[in-house]
């Protein structure tokens, strides 16, 4: 049974996070359908495999213009309605995407989806960090991903079984069930304050905490903005001028780098792809919805352990499994495309290598950087920083899916694995030394360890 301390913060996030499921639909929309339209199964819709890879990076290459919109608009309508805005543009894209029929009009769809993704992906977990009480921080901005994986799932799901034009009707319905269930939810007491709205905050508060008894609390948020307010004219450049921005951006950086070099972008664009090249006995697209149910427990037991365990020590064994599962797969490409004997005896392998991959990657670096994007950084600069790293995290996954794909047709699949395992093993020695712990904590105390640490390492 959940705590009624917590009931409102659970809702706020479950209705929040139909947002994100209608991006992880979109994210993975190409897993299903772009093979079938390159097959022929599509007639209406000419699309070649190369047109199909920029069809693919569509949505993320426009994602950055979405994070820099975000940014700007929840200082200004708030982190709630920033979200809540993005209903309708979700709705009539998908409405858009039913009745597309040529390649022009879907990769127009998708460029626009990408910009709906960058805004909720800047305003959602920054609207659930602020809202949080510490000891359930890390599951609540942790569920942001997790819509993600649940709506990939889905659309695997539907993709196998239904057209184009069925599922985008049906997927039209979630951005309608967000809209009606999260209008309901309070906005950020953080941002009520920050427009120094304090009776609608303290409102606020007690809905959120499920008590009348928010003084203290209130008290400490309204002095946590007020310092991290007091220059008013906040500048972007003070993300890294600002020592302890710095130091929040440099493990951010450190964060959305591993996880995305560790290959998660091609696996969700080329999943199918992946698993007829490994030629397993297994249907691909069976093997893709099996490998995603996978994910989505996975997920299920990070969120779990966030707030238990804490986020060191459950992303630091990710990684070290990422590094020797990436390795081993590289390993069995390379022997598949040297003709090694005895290697058809060893189909199974690239996929029990992936099961055990994708179990761990989820359970640490798919979820982390998304909780501490929520939690590094102060009120007056948050918007921009979470504009900057949704940026980020669209750009590296561009470059690492036109990566996998440029460096696979061209010198086999096993070399993008053993890049993305190097790239992982480096990222874990920097995460050991720079991540800190943040489970439990305050936003303001999480603040002020960054302020301690960086003073410290200039001192």
């Amino acid at each position: 049974m959940l705590r009624n301390t917590y009931i409102y913060q659970y809702l706020a996030t479950i209705t929040g996070s139909f947002s994100i499921l209608s991006c992880g639909v979109n994210q993975a929309w190409t897993s299903p359908y772009l093979p079938q339209i390159i097959n022929g199964s599509y007639p209406q819709i000419s699309m070649t495999s190369a047109q199909g890879s920029w069809c693919a990076v569509m949505a993320p290459l426009s994602a950055p213009i979405g994070a820099l919109i975000g940014a700007l608009l929840v200082d200004r309508l708030g982190r709630k309605y920033t979200t809540l805005l993005m209903a309708p543009y979700t709705l009539i894209m998908f409405i858009f995407l039913a009745f597309a029929n040529n390649l022009v009009l879907i990769s127009l769809i998708r460029f626009v989806i990408g910009i709906v993704e960058g805004v909720l992906y800047t305003s959602l977990p920054m609207y659930l960090g602020e809202i949080s009480a510490p000891e359930v921080r890390g599951i609540l901005t942790a569920s942001v991903q997790f819509g993600a994986l649940l709506g990939t799932l889905l659309i695997n799901v539907f993709g196998l079984y239904f057209s184009i034009f069925t599922t985008s009707l049906i997927f039209a319905a979630v951005p309608l069930l967000h809209f009606v269930t999260y209008f309901w939810m309070p906005e950020s007491p953080y941002y009520l304050i920050k427009k120094n709205k304090k009776a609608e905050a303290k409102a606020a508060l007690i809905l959120l905490r499920g008590s009348v008894d928010v003084d203290s609390e209130m008290h400490s948020l309204c002095e946590a903005v007020s310092r991290q307010e007091s220059d008013r004219k906040t500048k972007m450049s003070e993300l890294v001028t600002v020592r302890s921005n710095r130091r929040a951006l440099l493990i951010f950086v450190i964060l959305c780098t591993t996880r995305k070099f560790s290959g998660n972008s091609p696996f969700l664009f080329y999943t199918a792809q992946i698993f007829q090249m490994a030629q397993g006995s297994l249907h691909p697209h069976l093997s893709v919805i099996i490998f995603l149910t996978i994910q989505i427990i996975a997920a299920m037991l990070s969120l779990y352990l966030l707030d238990r365990v804490g986020r060191r020590p459950i992303i630091l064994s990710s990684t070290v499994v990422c590094v020797i599962t990436l390795g081993i797969i590289g390993l069995y490409f390379y022997l598949q495309d040297h003709h090694v004997q005895y290697v058809e005896n060893l189909r199974w392998l690239p996929i029990t290598v992936l099961v055990c991959y994708i179990v761990f990657y989820n359970i640490g670096l798919e979820l982390s950087p998304v909780v501490y994007v929520g939690e590094l950084f102060p009120t007056n600069i948050k918007a921009i920083a979470l504009g900057f790293a949704e940026t980020f995290a669209a750009m590296n996954g561009i470059v690492t899916a036109m990566l996998f794909s440029i460096l696979a047709d061209n010198y086999g699949m096993f070399l993008p694995f053993w890049i993305f395992a190097t790239c992982c093993a480096v990222g874990l020695l920097l995460i050991a030394k720079f991540v800190p712990e943040t489970k439990n904590k305050t936003l303001e105390q999480i603040q002020m360890e960054l302020i301690a640490g960086a003073s410290k390492s200039n001192s």
